[in-house]
């Protein structure tokens, strides 16, 4: 349970006069010890590129010699969590490892100051694709924008 990742969620939606609140929430956990976490704050350019790069966290024990394990684009993405620090510019995804961008048929925009979570246990890292755009053009800006994610470490 401490290192699972938990989301609560309380939606209103539909016009005023039917309008409906739904909430829920999602509770996911590191199956075992290949299932890792990531963390960083990341510059998401006006090219798109792989969102996840670099190394897991070592929230284990490990001696002070010990290098961070590196991600692979083979690894899978169990759970992500994107939290956009823009005010004025979004982010395109996609996860099938087609090009991100505000035209992409299935590409998921992430808008300015918005977060976003999602459980896409067959997505690799080389397959999770992110570009700073707007939501009807192109983006004009880098983005910061906080990636944590548990990945499946199967290098």
């Amino acid at each position: 349970m401490a290192d699972d990742a938990i989301v609560s969620t309380s939606v209103t939606a539909l016009p005023d006069e039917i309008a409906q609140t739904f909430s829920g929430s999602m509770s996911v956990a590191p199956a075992d010890a290949n299932d890792k976490w990531y963390y960083k704050l990341t510059l998401i350019q006006t090219t798109e590129a792989d969102l996840i790069a670099g190394y897991f966290l070592d929230y284990t024990a490990v001696d002070q010699d010990t290098a961070p394990t590196a991600i692979t684009t083979s690894d899978k993405v169990k759970f992500l969590f994107i939290q956009n620090q823009s005010t004025s510019d979004g982010i395109y995804l996609t996860l099938d490892g087609g090009a991100a961008s505000h035209t992409a048929a299935d590409g998921i925009f992430v808008g300015p100051s918005q977060t976003f979570t999602l459980r896409c246990p067959n997505t690799t890292v080389g397959n999770l694709h992110a570009i700073s755009a707007d939501e009807a053009g192109t983006g004009s800006a880098t983005v910061t924008a906080i990636v944590a994610a548990l990945i499946d470490d199967v290098a």
